[in-house]
């Protein structure tokens, strides 16, 4: 039901409900009506659940998808009617989609042999896409109009315009794809290959040689995005986040020049220059950049809630715990947060626990919500509950703290042993390298009994091997260490006991 439920709320189709299309497209009392209006009461329906409701019976599944088909298809007929400003799209793309309505309706006068007004859709589709730097679209407009002039009307200036017109596109559109290729040719081979940064980076090195040169003869919005991202790559993979920040505020400045808002340039660059404020720890960039530049990012968008997810960590890093407990707080309290993938909502239920722990360690002059239950927790992750290589890492430690907090010791043992065993077979000595220096420092505790100077002593050669991979050149996914794992250990060491703890394990009745 995911796709037909995306459709329904993701798209304002209020102002067409209230015309008469919407009876002819959906005609009330009919079960795609219904459908609909169920959809859009429970974004997360099941088939089960529509079938039941629709037909009376949960097993009506072959029947549901037919009418799921209908709907579906009923919608996208209709997807030209709405407003493009009703979309919330910013002005690029609201003209790509009337380069599209006009391209279309070209076709279709072309096709009918309607030249003169086709034409004229086709020059007014150019002027657009000429200005908002429509490569592909100029390059169809061209084409068509070439050849209107030089066959049917036999106006030679125009044709000779159109002809060197579209020889220029056809150069500038292989360029922009190269870059793109290559682009997408690396992220490719971050996502499917355990290779080491270097081989990417020289990876990069060898992608950005190529397109180097068309960056300096081109201002083509589609080239610079993928050729600066390039060469962004070639400094993030060897943890130069200071020159990646000033190559972000180089493209930002390229982009800002456009004669339009280059929206979704400004969002890829504004959050490429947070994650440098992570780890270089700047807090009042990184604060700054939210406070100036928060209209880049449409409210409660997925990229706008990614972005309070940057900030969040950043207040952490770099010690401003009231700020990241205030600002988690007010997503928790957001209602439209339910909206969201699931990855998005529970990666905000994993920041909540750590605010709550904060909160009960006064490291965040905030009250802590007595409500707060982890075992509560744990069932509104189910995700990243199951993930066994990446997200489940700080799943697994807050989980730890409280049971360290709560002085829950029996807990915390029978933690430590699954927590050995996930870490011999799951957490590597490569992009986990500090998780796995920090949950083999955890485990020393309890084999200090809880006492908070052996606990020291035994953890102090993981300690330093953690020390020798700085957060700042670690190959790890940012989202893991939420707190930096020098900080919580701190955190732990301050809330141990200053003796040992003496735990009677109970065993098993008798069968």
């Amino acid at each position: 039901m995911r796709d037909l439920s995306e459709l329904v709320h993701s798209l304002p189709w209020t102002k067409l409900q209230a015309g008469a299309v919407w009876e002819v497209l959906l005609p009330a009392e009919t079960k795609m009506a219904r459908l609909f209006s169920l959809l859009q009461a429970n974004a997360d329906l099941t088939e089960t659940e529509a079938a039941l409701q629709l037909y009376g019976d949960a097993g009506a599944i072959a029947r549901l998808r037919s009418l799921k088909s209908k709907v579906k298809e009923r919608l996208l007929s209709v997807i030209f009617l709405l407003e493009p400003h009703s979309l919330g799209f910013t002005d690029r793309q609201q003209a790509y989609i009337e380069c599209q309505r006009r391209w279309s309706t070209a076709l279709i006068l072309l096709t009918r042999r309607v030249p003169g007004v086709a034409v004229e859709q086709l020059e007014q589709m150019l002027h657009h896409a000429r200005y908002f730097e429509f490569t592909e679209l100029a390059m169809s407009a061209v084409f068509h109009l070439r050849h209107y002039y030089g066959v049917v009307a036999g106006d030679a200036e125009k044709y000779l315009l159109y002809r060197d017109l579209y020889r220029q596109y056809q150069t500038l559109w292989a360029v922009e794809n190269q870059a793109e290729e290559l682009y997408t040719d690396m992220m490719c081979s971050m996502a499917n290959t355990r290779a080491p940064q270097h081989a990417l980076r020289t990876q990069a090195e060898a992608a950005f040689r190529r397109v180097e040169r068309h960056l300096q003869t081109y201002n083509s919005f589609r080239l610079h995005l993928h050729g600066r991202l390039l060469q962004m790559f070639i400094y993030s993979s060897g943890n130069d986040y200071r020159t990646v920040a000033a190559l972000c505020e180089d493209a930002l400045a390229f982009f800002q020049a456009k004669p339009y808002k280059s929206t979704s340039a400004l969002q890829v660059f504004y959050y490429q220059l947070l994650v440098c404020c992570i780890h270089l720890r700047d807090f009042g960039r990184g604060q700054a950049i939210i406070r100036q530049h928060s209209d880049v990012y449409p409210a409660h968008s997925l990229n706008w809630y990614k972005v309070q997810e940057l900030y969040f960590l950043l207040a952490l890093h770099t010690r401003h715990y009231d700020d990241a407990f205030d600002l988690c707080v007010s997503i928790a309290q957001d209602p439209k947060l339910d909206k969201q993938p699931p990855a998005t909502r529970e990666m905000w239920k994993i920041y909540e626990a750590y605010a709550q722990f904060l909160a009960r360690i006064r490291r965040a002059d905030r009250r802590p919500d007595p409500h707060f239950r982890m075992g509560k927790f744990l069932n509104e992750i189910p995700l990243f509950s199951k993930d066994r290589r990446g997200m489940n890492i700080p799943v697994l430690i807050v989980q730890m703290l409280f049971d360290i907090l709560l002085k829950r010791y029996d807990a915390a043992i029978d933690r430590m042993e699954a927590l050995s065993k996930y870490t011999d077979r799951y957490v590597r000595k490569n992009e986990h390298f500090r998780s796995n220096c920090f949950m083999k420092m955890l485990l020393q505790i309890p084999q200090a009994a809880f006492h908070r100077e052996a606990a020291v002593r035994k953890a102090q050669r993981y300690r330093d091997l953690l020390g020798q991979v700085p957060l700042d050149i670690a190959n790890q996914p940012y989202e893991i260490e939420i707190i930096p794992y020098e900080d919580l250990w701190e955190m732990i060491l301050d809330i141990l006991p200053q003796q040992r703890v003496r735990i009677y394990r109970r065993t098993a009745p008798a069968q």
